[in-house]
């Protein structure tokens, strides 16, 4: 992904070190008590529905609490937010572990995990410009994703030995140590920063400081955060091949490579960055290619309307999954635009509307392919509007890019 000196310039800042170190081990955390969680429902109602219900509300909570608790990164030292929220999880979680638990309860107690993520979150994330210096800062956002990105992968597929060779509630348990050793890590490792925005923009009444924009007016308004966030919204569409899987992996007779079929996204995401950044070091160059990359994400699921067999599916959607690796560059060009008094509410509107654009082109996508009868179909045709909107944000953000300042001032 970076050179070794820059991968030695990362890990040896002890602040980063902690945040990433936390990070991916929780993040492994998390696929174990999600498949844990899942089996353990499927083991106590027999009920497919409840087990699929359950595995859903790891995903539609930050919709509501991204928006909602996004607000405290901003309103409180980050640092203290992100210990208290890990304290908070690693006990819901260890709570959740015990085997006597009633199901409703460890249901509702999932929803309050996914709760208290989502200010950790916000808080870890507009953190990580003041941590990192400017230099550093693009290669530190790439190094995070990608960590997050094998950490679900090597999370998911040790699941099920650990499940099967112990039980849910042990794994649960572990997912309970990665929250405690996440808050360890914050505490020993992070330094302490008042906080970003303490009476809260709407506070702001003294006649020399005039009240400043909301930041959801602010996302929508700016040219260059506007686009830039069209773009990520893409995903949506991107993503519609993994939302249909199993289907396409029936369709080209070959059930057993639908777990492939998952997992080329991701590793062919991890590639990408890794390729993106040995290869293009300046990020003013890499946020020039931001656009051209988006478009190349979306323009091979047109060709699927030629219905490839196996072969051409998995060249087609590793170029994709490539290709999606200008996210890293628009994720981390974005956050550094905004004023850190709005980055912890920004994250969280922004990650609610990267969820439902996923969720969302999913279920579209499922309702369409059953209505026109064609997999390959569905998908082509979701590659073709992405390939409309790619080039509309594109030319969007490089009009913006080349009127606008480095970062966004907010009056």
């Amino acid at each position: 992904m970076t050179s070794r000196g820059t991968l030695r310039a990362l890990v040896g800042d002890r602040e980063f070190r902690g945040l990433w170190i936390g990070s991916t081990v929780s993040t492994a955390g998390d696929q174990l008590a999600a498949v844990a969680l899942s089996l353990l429902v499927f083991e106590r109602t027999g009920s497919p529905l409840w087990t699929a219900l359950t595995w859903s509300l790891t995903l539609f909570p930050p919709l509501i609490a991204g928006p909602m608790l996004g607000w405290l990164a901003d309103r409180y030292p980050r640092r203290t937010v992100m210990i208290i929220c890990a304290w908070l999880q690693a006990g819901i979680v260890g709570l959740m572990a015990l085997p006597s638990m009633p199901l409703w309860l460890m249901i509702a107690l999932l929803v309050a995990v996914q709760f208290a993520a989502s200010p950790f979150l916000a808080a870890q994330e507009a953190s990580l410009p003041s941590v990192l210096p400017d230099k550093r800062y693009d290669d530190g956002v790439a190094l995070f994703g990608t960590s997050v990105d094998v950490a679900q992968m090597a999370g998911l597929a040790a699941a099920g030995f650990i499940v099967t060779a112990a039980s849910p509630s042990v794994a649960l348990a572990v997912d309970a140590v990665t929250f405690v050793l996440v808050a360890i890590l914050v505490h020993t490792s992070v330094k302490f920063r008042p906080a970003a925005d303490p009476r809260g923009r709407r506070k702001v009444d003294t006649s020399d400081e005039p009240p400043r924009q909301g930041v959801l007016a602010l996302l929508v308004t700016e040219p260059r955060l506007r686009s830039l966030m069209g773009m990520r919204l893409l995903a949506g569409l991107a993503m519609v091949p993994e939302g249909l899987a199993v289907p396409l992996a029936a369709s080209l007779d070959a059930v057993w490579a639908v777990g492939l079929i998952l997992a080329i996204e991701p590793a062919a995401n991890v590639l990408g960055v890794a390729v993106l950044f040995r290869w293009v070091r300046e990020p003013a160059k890499r946020e020039r290619l931001i656009g051209p990359l988006a478009i190349l994400s979306l323009a091979p699921l047109v060709l699927f309307a030629l219905n490839p067999n196996l072969t051409w599916t998995i060249v087609l959607l590793v170029i994709a999954g490539m290709a999606g690796a200008y996210h890293t560059p628009a994720r981390s060009a974005w956050m550094r635009m905004l004023p850190d008094a709005y980055r912890g509410r920004a994250y969280g509107i922004g990650r609610a509307a990267l969820r439902s654009s996923q969720g969302g082109g999913m279920a579209l996508a499922g309702v369409v392919a059953h209505a026109v009868g064609s997999i390959t179909a569905t998908i082509a045709g979701a590659g073709g509007i992405g390939l409309l909107l790619a080039a509309q944000a594109t030319v969007a953000w490089h009009r913006a890019r080349a009127r606008g300042d480095q970062k966004v001032v907010v009056s």
